[in-house]
């Protein structure tokens, strides 16, 4: 995407509507990332437009209307109105048909991409993400909140009673009570291990659960807590140590979870056993070399395409 003239908001409503399209590509990801960095001016006023697109909710009659509309003139009328209103209700509107990809897109103050990254909040605290990973920052004078959108994060959090410093992952709070953490935010279930000091868990099923040095908790929607005690602190985090640990994965899991740190797409084609489980210590900076190793385990051949894009497939 390349401006050059426009407003800057109008601008940086491009950018969520090209979020909204479903289309973002690792490269419109980095000329984003690139044009936000290019002036303060340009972030300040991505955050403002962010900040209303966010507040542009719609209720279930105005939905219904919208769903209306949407069948009468079409998706490319709807977004091609010039006012912000327009410009949000589209992004909206998208969101039904592009979520959570979308979702994520736009919540976010930080995606990683294919790198783990470490991020230092403002507070004096650290979170180191993972590949893949999404989150969304809410501080205030009272409050320190994270919302983990998806993927996995390690807190290295600096204690003050007056802030307290609050991690939210699906349905789930994870309070911290001076400690280091770590969330892994799965499609069904949220995993919280502990590697230094103690936190406290909670969600709208069950009280407050409190996790010490070596514990490990599972919650889910649909799931109550299942406690893990004495958890090795290799087992935790390993990721930010580039280390990258399957214990038992199906193929398809260990392929999805090695393929994160890999620029290009890894795509599965054909029957891939469902009874074979993949256990086994790899490096997350050589993920060619790892997904090679579960091929040749799994009974798959490798064919590369145009675009860096990985196909493995039955032999």
């Amino acid at each position: 995407m390349v401006y050059k003239e426009q407003d800057t908001a109008e601008a940086a409503r491009a950018w969520i509507i090209r979020m909204a399209s479903g289309g973002m590509t690792a490269e419109d990801l980095e000329a984003f990332r690139q044009w936000r960095s290019d002036s303060a001016e340009h972030n300040r006023v991505f955050e403002e437009e962010r900040r209303l697109w966010r507040a542009a909710a719609l209720s279930p009659q105005q939905d219904q209307a919208v769903q209306a509309s949407w069948s009468r003139m079409g998706r490319r009328r709807l977004i091609r109105k010039s006012c912000f209103f327009s410009t949000a209700l589209a992004a909206s509107i998208a969101l039904s048909f592009y979520a959570p990809m979308l979702k994520t897109w736009v919540q976010a103050d930080r995606w990683t991409g294919n790198t783990v990254q470490t991020l230092m909040l403002a507070d004096g605290s650290e979170a180191i993400l993972d590949s893949d990973t999404a989150i969304a920052l809410h501080y205030s004078q009272g409050q320190r909140g994270v919302t983990v959108l998806r993927g996995n994060a390690l807190f290295k959090v600096r204690h003050d009673a007056a802030r307290p410093f609050t991690v939210t992952a699906q349905n789930g709070t994870i309070r911290d009570v001076g400690t280091v953490f770590e969330v892994r935010d799965a499609e069904d279930h949220v995993t919280v291990s502990v590697s230094q000091g103690s936190v406290d868990v909670q969600t709208p099923q069950t009280a407050i659960a409190r996790l010490h040095e070596g514990d490990r908790l599972v919650y889910g929607r649909e799931k109550t807590f299942t406690v893990d005690h004495a958890v090795s602190p290799e087992e935790i985090a390993a990721w930010s140590r580039g280390d990258l640990m399957l214990d038992g994965a199906t193929v398809r899991n260990a392929i999805s979870t090695i393929a994160r740190y890999r620029r290009g797409a890894v795509y599965v084609w054909g029957a891939v056993s469902e009874t074979r489980r993949i256990s086994g210590a790899f490096r997350i900076d050589h993920p060619e070399d790892a997904l090679k190793t579960v091929a040749t385990i799994a009974g798959l051949r490798m064919t590369q395409l145009p675009g860096n894009i990985l196909l493995l497939r039955p032999e």
